[in-house]
């Protein structure tokens, strides 16, 4: 494996002071799929107190230090060093109550979540797989390390880490590792709203979304409240469109998805431009000035995924008459009005009078009822 300088850097030192340090975890499983990792994590024998004399002409990080991770910088970019450890009792179903570090990267190993996740690799030493995790990616399967109900009890979150990484993976899930989520699945009520949020944007994403949301349906819909199916008629359709359509297909109306959204906390914009969507998606957008008049209440951001949402229910498609309209020089936003605030203000109208007017001659342009030129627009105000 090809490694980027600063972890080959990291190992080298290592190496040299007479400890071991190898890649480990999704950067590891990442380059056996051909995939670019978006980080890497190193594993060492050498105990955090060593790390911190060995890297000290490094810029590191030690908020981590007391579970054994140094972060060291290097290009700008972090590696997280971590010494192998074991994990004490999970009485909170989320973190290990205490950690003991070792020597032993057999015992480090086997505490990790998933065997794709578990190899851990160095040039000296070469890929080390201790539990058929190169042979699980070439299957094309997600199974847990060890005894998978134990690993779900320790950590609720791993539950949606399966689910997402056979989406995202296009993975299937073992059989005994499948039969351990149903059963802890009731666990995932220790998982924080932030972290349940993220998974499942990330599962979306996944070309094995739709296969995984319908199986699991019953675990997601624990965790992910109001959501359904009766909206997406297919697979395909539902692959084809993007993370929020795809997302907001899983919703019969605003009022579900705001709950939902709220209940994840999510981030205002996603939650509201969802809305909007949802609020919008029953308007008709078969001819021109329905599409314009949906523009204007609407945004072209939320009309796009509006038309994107009704194409995946199977309602229509009016994409190439939103296409041509905006080509055109739709008018949809008060900026595209041929008169401004001043025109208004200089015919006599003040204060809110002004936003009023404004808003009233964008959907009659909207609508083809009047034309956006100045002449027109003042004879409409002067006859309102």
């Amino acid at each position: 494996m090809k490694l980027p300088e600063g972890a080959r850097i990291i190992i080298e030192r290592l190496a040299n002071n007479g400890y071991r340090g190898d890649i480990v975890g999704g950067c590891v499983r990442d380059n056996l799929l051909g995939k670019e990792p978006n980080d890497y994590d190193i594993t060492t024998n050498a105990a955090p107190d060593e790390m911190v004399k060995l890297f000290s002409d490094m810029r590191t990080i030690e908020t981590g230090l007391k579970h054994g991770t140094l972060t060291v910088m290097h290009g700008g970019e972090p590696y997280e060093v971590t010494t192998y450890r074991l994990d004490g009792e999970y009485t909170d179903n989320r973190h290990p109550d205490s950690v003991t570090f070792t020597d032993d990267l057999a015992l480090d190993l086997s505490r990790r979540d998933f065997t794709v996740n578990a190899m851990c690799y160095s040039p000296e030493h070469g890929l080390t797989d201790l539990f058929g995790g190169r042979e699980d990616i070439e299957a094309g399967v997600i199974r847990a390390v060890g005894d998978p109900e134990r690993r779900f009890t320790e950590d609720a979150l791993r539950i949606l880490r399966a689910l997402r990484f056979a989406a995202t993976l296009d993975f299937k899930i073992d059989g005994a590792t499948s039969l351990a989520i149903r059963r802890t699945a009731h666990l995932m009520k220790r998982v924080s709203s932030e972290r349940i949020m993220t998974e499942w944007t990330k599962l979306l994403t996944g070309v094995g979304a739709y296969r995984i949301i319908t199986e699991y349906f019953d675990v997601l819909s624990g965790v992910i409240p109001n959501i359904t199916l009766s909206g997406v008629p297919s697979e395909s359709a539902f692959l084809s469109e993007s993370r929020t359509v795809r997302e907001l297909s899983l919703f019969s109306c605003v009022s579900d998805f705001d709950f939902a959204m709220r209940s994840l906390k999510s981030d205002n914009k996603r939650r509201r431009h969802g809305a909007l969507v949802l609020e919008y998606e029953a308007l008709p957008t078969s001819r021109p000035e329905e599409l314009n008049l949906l523009l204007v209440k609407a945004g072209l951001e939320a009309t796009e995924d509006i038309i994107a949402l009704r194409r995946l229910r199977g309602l229509g498609d009016g994409e190439n008459i939103l296409y041509d309209l905006i080509r055109s020089g739709a008018c949809y936003e008060i900026s595209h009005l041929a008169l401004k605030g001043d025109d208004l203000r200089d015919a006599g109208l003040q204060g809110r009078e002004i936003g009023d007017m404004l808003s009233e001659m964008l959907t009659a342009v909207a609508l083809g009822t009047l034309k956006n030129t100045r002449e027109e627009l003042l004879k409409f105000i002067k006859h309102c």
